[in-house]
């Protein structure tokens, strides 16, 4: 049960040489300052068993991440959620083909002019590659996407009927109380 209607966005930060999101704690703080989200930043990694990333996946509405193996946690996804690839790395079928099996939203970066690349990459063996390289996003470009897919959750039915049982559920537990 949820205890507000806020959009739970969920930035799952890569704990990666590459791939980073450079600006990240401006994203989190950008978004953090919008009143309908609750947002919530996590590494997914050892420290966290893979129950709780379940969990974490499961009570998020939009999940976002830079392209990787982590955005296979879609697949935990409410069957309302957004996925937002924040940059596909110049692979841009692999998550939006899951994301489409899934039956969930599907949103990635669209402004190459909007983005700063840190350098061309550096594969071990291959040259460079836009995989081996961190980036910077623009904030409000962000946020747009991000809003993308808030508006989409905003707009499903089961959302909204997951967001009513919630409030009888609370509005019953007050009154035993």
């Amino acid at each position: 049960m949820r205890k507000n209607d806020k959009i739970r966005i969920t930035l799952l930060s890569r704990g990666t040489t590459y791939r980073a999101i450079l600006n990240e704690k401006e994203i989190v703080e950008a978004l953090n300052k919008i009143d309908g989200y609750e947002v919530r930043r996590v590494v997914y990694d050892k420290k966290i068993s893979f129950v709780k990333q379940l969990e974490i996946t499961h009570n998020t509405d939009v999940f976002v991440s830079m392209h990787g193996a982590g955005l296979t946690h879609l697949l935990f996804l409410p069957d309302w959620a957004a996925v937002f690839e924040v940059y596909n790395c110049e692979d841009p079928n692999c998550y939006a083909d899951l994301t489409r099996l899934r039956g969930l939203k599907y949103i990635t970066w669209e402004r190459k002019d909007k983005l700063v690349q840190q350098d061309q990459g550096h594969h071990p063996e291959g040259g460079s590659h836009a995989k081996f390289t961190n980036y910077s996003f623009d904030v409000d470009e962000f946020l747009r996407l991000i809003e993308i897919g808030a508006e989409h959750v905003r707009n499903r039915k089961d959302f909204q009927n997951f967001i009513d049982a919630s409030r009888k559920y609370m509005e019953t537990v007050h009154e035993e109380l």
